[in-house]
């Protein structure tokens, strides 16, 4: 792809806003199947896996996740660490038997951000495996979680969850529809 065009800043962009409103997550399977944009749209269109994909609502405090990307090019070949992190406020055992299991897993997700746009990590189409998706090895994993109760009363309890993607692509946006039930803490995507 070629520089064929410039870019325009409008009156839309100075007033973005920063920051997460919802986070979902979900693990790889091997029935996933990703649709991805027209050439030169960067998206995706569909994720699905034997049908509608089942995602995981993770809620945060307020004003604490961040999606970060790191690029870095060595021999001419370009990797983004695409981080995203949030915290959940008082550490309780629901919570860390959701961070144990974790661990070793090899996830997906797709951050909400608070201009409206679903941002999708750990799915790279550059290196994907031809036949079976969940082989690209760009997922999104656990890469460490720092927290506690801290000492006097006025601090806070929680850990902050950094999750981490190593793909070779900016992260898409999502053009699909995404259903989320807050209630039951899940999520669907479709076309």
């Amino acid at each position: 792809m070629a520089i064929d065009t410039g870019l325009a800043i409008g009156c839309a962009d100075l007033q973005a806003t920063g920051g997460i409103s919802q986070i979902i997550l979900r693990s790889w399977a091997t029935a996933d199947v990703i649709t991805y944009g027209a050439a030169g749209t960067h998206s995706i269109e569909n994720i699905q896996s034997g049908g509608d994909a089942a995602w995981f609502v993770y809620e945060f405090k307020n004003e604490t996740p961040a999606l970060t990307i790191n690029a870095t090019k060595e021999n001419g070949s370009t990797a983004f660490e695409c981080g995203l992190s949030f915290n959940l406020p008082k550490i309780e055992l629901a919570k860390f038997s959701e961070l144990q299991g974790m661990l070793n897993e090899c996830m997906m997700g797709m951050a909400l951000d608070t201009n409206g746009k679903w941002w999708v990590l750990g799915v790279s189409e550059k290196y994907a495996n031809e036949d079976v998706a969940s082989r690209s090895q760009t997922f999104l994993n656990l890469s460490g979680f720092e927290g506690g109760t801290g000492a006097a009363y006025s601090d806070e309890s929680g850990i902050t969850v950094n999750l981490m993607a190593r793909q070779f692509e900016l992260p898409r946006e999502y053009a699909g529809t995404v259903t989320v039930d807050t209630s039951a803490l899940t999520a669907t995507t479709g076309a």
